[in-house]
Order: structure tokens, then sequence, then C-alpha cells
């Protein structure tokens, strides 16, 4: 999936697009019920229920730091298109300061979503 995507935490999915476009959450995978729901902790803490998981790409491994590519449904739910893993070195505290302090600043709005 290619593209550019709003880039989403706990706190900013609770005001997320309309269902329908395309957002990333970037967190810490700690529950998979093995069918096709995934539960995801955000970078900023928050858990998001991953739903329509497809088995075939999604490896779950506990604490794996990954990203969820898919579309908000309200609740705290994300429906799932695809799941990249970013690897054990990924440092989530960075990642949501620059949600926080750049992607959600209007001082770069024109930057990131024009």
């Amino acid at each position: 999936m290619d593209g550019a995507f709003e880039r989403l935490n706990y706190a900013t999915l609770q005001t997320a697009p309309a269902e329908g476009q395309v957002i990333s959450l970037v967190g810490k995978a700690i529950n998979f019920d093995g069918v096709d729901t995934a539960t995801i902790e955000a970078a900023d803490g928050g858990q998001v229920q991953v739903v329509q998981v497809d088995v075939t790409t999604f490896n779950y491994a506990p604490n794996m730091i990954c990203e969820i590519m898919g579309s908000p449904l309200g609740n705290n739910q994300v429906q799932y298109f695809l799941c990249r893993d970013l690897g054990e070195d990924f440092d989530l505290e960075n990642y949501n300061k620059l949600i926080q302090n750049v992607m959600k600043n209007p001082k770069y709005a024109d930057i990131f979503y024009s």
C-alpha cells in the first residue's frame, strides 16, 4: 500500500478521518485471538482493536512493534488492510512525540496534509 496516510495514535484516533479513509496506526501488538481480531497498544499507550485481520498477512508475535494500515470504524476500532513489522528497536515514545508535536501541529499542516 503506497501513498501518504494520516498517522494516528490512540488520542488522535478519537477524532479520526471518516470511515473508509486509510490511516496508519503504529504500536505494540499485545493480543491476537488467532481468528480476526488483534489488540494494538498505540504509541501513546491507548488500546485499539484491529478487526477483520487477514491471518495470511498478520504474523503475530507478542509485543511486536508494527504499523497497521486500515480504516477507522469508531469505538476504538480499525479495519485491517495490512501490517508492517517495524522491528524490535522502533522507538514508540519518539514516534508519539512526532505525532503530537509535528504531525498534529497546525504550523506544519501544509507539509503533511496538503
